[in-house]
């Protein structure tokens, strides 16, 4: 058996398994065996690389001069500039390769019409709150911008003067991502996050206006966008308000409901950018 033939396929069969595996996780499939595979022929693949390199010394040192003056070669240099950029624009995520990076996995997780090059997320959570309270039936449909991440949102009614009424969504946790992530979105898909207690502080707009500090949601704010089906005991007027916080960005989103004029309500804020759409439906 020759040794450089075993190099060579050995190379060849670990590339075509690289290659799967790689594909896999680009689209955001990662059960722990492909993990391992990729990882594990990534060490193979990499050992059998540098006999393969040690074996092609002499023509790779060909590739790169020229054999009477000794200068560097166009054709290496040219390779040498386009890993360079590679590198540099994968390791500052630049445009486009930052958009590339997780085109995948945003088109996994789905997602429609794109913005700034990368797909939207258009999914949507379902969630309950207040099912056994008595009281006028509201449906929300709450979608986030897609810059946001991990929202903290607590909502609640008020009547026409703005005196507390209750409470229609407040979680009981939030989710944060470390600041030294540069990719938070990343953080999030790969569960590099930590889960706190939501405290009263941290929405200073409901703090102020409830008289109600029990949380009715037990998990955290949602990070997709999410429909939420509740109850509120206020009668045919009043007022829904939306406190919303993300990366230190707070909004108060606000819509005055009159049944005599209507059960669709859009709740809006001024210069409102975390929220595209919060409608609410009275039934």
């Amino acid at each position: 058996m020759k040794k450089k033939n075993i190099i060579s396929l050995s190379i060849a069969l670990a590339f075509l398994f690289l290659a799967t595996t790689g594909l896999l996780l680009y689209f955001g499939l990662k059960p722990e065996f492909v993990t391992s595979i990729h990882v594990l022929l990534g060490l193979v693949f990499t050992s059998f690389a540098i006999f393969h390199i040690k074996n092609n010394w002499p023509s790779l040192k060909v590739y790169s001069k020229e054999r009477k003056e000794g200068k560097i070669k166009k054709e290496f240099l040219v390779a040498a500039v386009v890993v360079a950029v590679f590198l540099l624009g994968a390791g500052f995520s630049l445009p486009p390769f930052a958009q590339i990076q997780h085109f995948g996995e945003d088109l996994t997780r789905g997602g429609g019409g794109r913005k700034g090059g990368r797909v939207e997320k258009t999914s949507f959570n379902e969630i309950v709150t207040n099912k056994d309270k008595q009281g006028k039936v509201i449906q929300l449909i709450i979608q986030k911008n897609a810059e946001v991440i991990t929202p903290v949102i607590a909502i609640w009614t008020a009547d026409t003067a703005g005196n507390f009424i209750d409470n229609i969504f407040v979680p009981a946790k939030t989710i944060e991502v470390s600041s030294g992530e540069a990719d938070k979105r990343h953080a999030l898909f790969e569960g590099e996050i930590e889960t706190k207690n939501f405290t009263p502080a941290m929405m200073q707009g409901w703090q102020s206006a409830t008289k109600d500090t029990a949380t009715n949601y037990a998990e955290a704010t949602p990070t997709d966008n999410f429909f939420l089906d509740t109850k509120t005991k206020a009668g045919d007027k009043f007022q829904l308000m939306m406190e919303v916080k993300d990366n230190g960005k707070t909004e108060l989103y606000k819509g005055m409901v009159d049944l005599a004029k209507g059960n669709v309500i859009a709740l809006k804020a001024a210069n409102g950018s975390l929220i595209v759409r919060a409608i609410a439906e009275l039934q």
